[in-house]
């Protein structure tokens, strides 16, 4: 009971100083408040200020630990019996010991002028570093403009090898993570995030990041009372509009899964998500309450203006409770159980996306795409260039938009010398359903190679955004030859990109 009570206090990330309160009020409500507005250095000051031995304010002074990142002096603080009693204490302990555990011996990146502080539990990912502090710069910025706050400096991140280290630093149990496909969460502070190194194909790391960087933004301003549905709302639509736009950005829309989950029944619901929409029990139901969520409050800021969404944020924050309904109904003069049915009726006003259209047809055995892409890279792997191309050009047929088998199948009309084939089987943007970090590399290769440098920074960029670790993206669409005895192709011209292509080349070739 005592472990389930544990984990249970510290997936929700409630840790509030409850214990012991009537020693001294004032005080330790002020350090509590200054640490979770994330203004560490007010809370730093006012704790010095205090003399007091109470486990209230041990409480906070092992919280601001863990906010800083400092689980060793977290987990001295918790260890004394007084704390050890409560099951706040408890659960902080647990966490704290998880925590200094994952991140002993991990490197730590200190940018001081850029305001960010990184700490990376595999010093392999030290190449990724410059292009992770250039997206959190930029989309910092955008957030404290959109919201009207200001972050506090530096911006505090975990990068992490696996989901078992994510667990152990920031609460979220790994089967909710596993379940749901978390990479990243915003807790205790700072964002613990996935190295893209961990997933086969990365992930959008980028729009993933500033999604967090917008959760902690919502934390400090309105002091950690924005409820589920508008913490996520606005952490979706803060994705991203801190970059340009880029291909296939909000496909399909939010709108439309929103609205066939209301008319097919599936809907999760705004005001249904649960504790968190990482711990919802099945990867449809997380996208679907996503996608729910981001309609939401789309509509809702429509309606209303940004105005009003900081308006709501600031009557959050000093309402002095957890109901959002009263700060609604001050800023709208509804709360959310009117918006809801506006907002519904609003979806199904709108026109259904047309389905895509289904594929028919018997597939035999030697046909199965699956089958002959899984040969084509035994194939390449072992130098057997033209033999790839064939077996992927029968793959393309049945897949024709899949961007990963249009990439192997281009890249091996690459290697055997036959760039004009290699060019038309890697096909445009128009064709291919997804994003994908290889095929973009290798068209911006082919675009730079016809002199369109602009379009391939923009497919280079778009490549590292979302598989940075992959050789051909990092490489900008160049690979080892498998062949023994070719030489290397040479190395991209911007370092950046230079150092995470020779880190790219050392990693195993799956």
């Amino acid at each position: 009971m005592r472990a389930l009570l544990a984990a249970w206090v510290v997936a929700l990330g409630l840790l509030v100083p409850l214990l012991a309160r009537a020693q001294a009020p004032s005080r330790a409500q002020a350090i509590a408040d200054a640490i979770t507005e994330l203004d560490v250095e007010r809370a730093k000051s006012l704790l010095e200020k205090t003399d007091s031995a109470s486990p209230t304010i041990a409480f906070e002074r092992a919280r601001l630990a863990i906010y800083l990142g400092d689980c060793d002096t977290a987990s001295a603080i918790l260890a004394s019996a007084e704390l050890g009693a409560t099951p706040e204490g408890v659960g902080l302990f647990d966490l704290a010991k998880s925590c200094a555990r994952a991140t002993a011996g991990a490197l730590v990146h200190d940018d001081r002028e850029a305001g960010v502080w990184i700490r990376l539990q595999d010093e392999a990912d030290r190449a990724l570093v410059p292009f992770i502090v250039d997206v959190a710069v930029r989309a910092r910025q955008r957030i404290e403009a959109d919201l009207g706050t200001t972050l506090p400096r530096p911006l505090r991140m975990d990068l992490v090898r696996d989901l078992f280290t994510l667990s152990a630093i920031s609460g979220l149990p790994v089967t909710a993570a596993e379940t749901t496909g978390t990479v990243a969460v915003a807790r205790w502070g700072r964002v613990t995030m996935i190295s893209p190194r961990a997933t086969h194909l990365g992930y959008p790391w980028e729009d993933t990041l500033a999604h967090e960087i917008a959760h902690l933004a919502l934390s400090r301003a309105t002091r950690d009372r924005a409820p589920l549905w508008l913490q996520e709302g606005v952490a979706k639509r803060e994705e991203t509009r801190w970059r340009d736009p880029r291909p296939l950005d909000g496909t399909p829309s939010a709108d439309a899964v929103a609205r066939a989950a209301l008319v097919s029944g599936r809907s999760v619901g705004v005001d249904k998500l649960g504790p968190s929409i990482a711990m919802l029990p099945t990867p449809d139901a997380a996208a679907t309450a996503f996608s729910e969520v981001t309609s939401f409050v789309a509509y809702w800021i429509r309606e209303n203006g940004v105005s009003a969404l900081h308006l709501l944020l600031t009557d959050l924050k000093g309402s002095g409770s957890d109901d959002a309904g009263a700060a609604l109904r001050s800023v709208t003069g509804y709360d959310l159980v009117q918006w809801i049915p506006r907002w519904q009726r609003w979806l199904l006003e709108q026109p259904p996306e047309p389905a895509a259209p289904a594929r028919t047809g018997p597939v035999s055995r030697g046909d199965d795409p699956a089958r002959r892409v899984r040969l084509g890279d035994l194939l390449f792997s072992r130098g057997h260039s033209a033999a790839t191309a064939q077996q992927l050009a029968a793959a393309a047929k049945l897949l024709d938009t899949e961007p990963s088998v249009r990439f192997r199948w281009a890249r091996a009309l690459c290697d055997a010398g036959r760039m004009p084939e290699a060019k038309a089987a890697l096909g445009g943007q128009a064709e291919v359903r997804t994003v994908h970090g290889g095929w973009q590399a290798l068209s911006g290769r082919f675009r730079a190679e016809g002199g369109d440098r602009g379009g391939a920074e923009g497919a280079f960029r778009l490549g590292i955004a979302v598989d940075p670790w992959s050789e051909e993206v990092a490489c900008e669409g160049q690979w080892r030859p498998r062949r023994p005895g070719a030489e290397l192709p040479a190395l991209p011209q911007d370092p950046r990109r230079r150092a995470l292509c020779e880190a790219a080349r050392v990693l195993p070739v799956d």
